[in-house]
């Protein structure tokens, strides 16, 4: 079998098959098992090296420190409700106690950023993670003197090295489930604050809706504020207010999407039998309601260690070209979605 042939059987991307092939991260645990041992069932055989454990010059006497440092937004306050934070956290002190790196963490606001980057003695790396970036800003390698990796967060402008999630594959395998689900009416429950990578979020979106011959209709579309209950309110009146309405909405992430299921069922609403609903983010709150929510899933891990491995590349190189690399997520199926076929 091919790896597409082996991709179309698993129901995942050819990417994500690759991945397991070539030992990458970026393809949860589960899943890589029944990927390893279709690939050696078919001849193939797995890279002994996975690029998921960065590895350190050996023959460097001095132990790494690692800045971690996490940028703070105050109008994402009210969303860091979740565990991604902790996640990556984890993620990166894990990684580094393997490999004999010490961890300082650290946050910085706005008005604090440039200082904290450019001061940086007794550090060796800096991973800064840019998921509450809301505000804009231009990166390069020169804001900091260390070796500098951006941890998801959006730049596509910028002359930085950079880990980030790969909206478009987990975005097509979500949107190619809901096809063959039957639904040809697909909504978008879309955030009022573009922060972080929502933007490349929504691109690629609407390119594939396209592609699967489903041009996107602003009347499918219901913009939200984020708070919960405003979130809700915004929501509803946009139920109310239109009649074509869609068989199925996309939310940004899984705080949407959960948000955007309590208020239609307080509202007397049935999912998914009067709609149905996926999230992206596989957070813990996916299955917080009845029923579960079906979503995109994120490899946090595999995303930390491929930043760690990146910084560990710069730290030994000289002038080395700049990378921006992307994790593949993987879409899961749970109850949220109606079958209309």
């Amino acid at each position: 079998m091919t790896i597409r042939e082996i991709a179309a059987q698993l129901n995942i991307s050819p990417t994500a098959v690759s991945y397991v092939l070539n030992n990458k991260p970026g393809v949860r645990k589960e899943l890589r098992e029944t990927v390893t041992r279709i690939l050696i069932e078919n001849g193939y055989s797995i890279k002994e090296e996975s690029s998921a454990e960065p590895k350190i010059n050996p023959d460097s006497s001095k132990q790494k420190t690692i800045l971690f440092l996490y940028y703070i937004s105050e109008r994402y306050l009210f969303l860091r409700n979740n565990n991604v934070l902790t996640l990556y956290l984890n993620a990166i002190e894990d990684v580094c106690n393997r490999q004999g790196c010490s961890v300082i963490i650290k946050s910085a606001t706005r008005e604090v950023l440039g200082d904290t980057l450019t001061n940086t003695e007794g550090i060796d790396g800096v991973i800064l993670l840019g998921i509450e970036f809301y505000e804009k800003v231009i990166f390069n390698r020169s804001m900091c003197p260390k070796p500098f990796v951006l941890l998801d967060g959006y730049f596509p402008e910028s002359l930085i090295d950079c880990v980030n999630i790969d909206n478009y594959i987990g975005l097509y395998q979500a949107i190619d489930y809901l096809y063959r689900k039957g639904h040809r009416k697909i909504g978008h429950i879309k955030s009022a604050m573009p922060y972080g990578c929502l933007p490349d979020r929504w691109h690629c979106f609407y390119e594939i809706l396209n592609q699967f011959g489903i041009p996107f209709s602003k009347k499918h579309l219901a913009e939200v504020r984020l708070q919960s209950e405003f979130l809700q309110e915004d929501l509803l009146r946009y139920l109310r207010e239109h009649k074509d309405l869609p068989t199925v909405f996309f939310a940004d992430n899984d705080y949407i999407a959960i948000s955007a299921m309590a208020g239609m069922q307080q509202a007397g609403y049935v999912i998914p039998d009067d709609f149905s609903i996926i999230g992206f983010d596989n957070a813990d709150i996916a299955t917080l309601l009845k029923p579960n929510l079906s979503t995109i899933s994120l490899d946090f891990r595999g995303m930390a260690a491929e930043a760690l491995q990146r910084l560990f590349q710069l730290m030994e190189q000289t002038d080395p070209p700049i990378v921006k690399s992307t994790i593949s997520p993987i879409f899961i199926e749970r109850d949220s979605v109606k079958n209309l076929n």
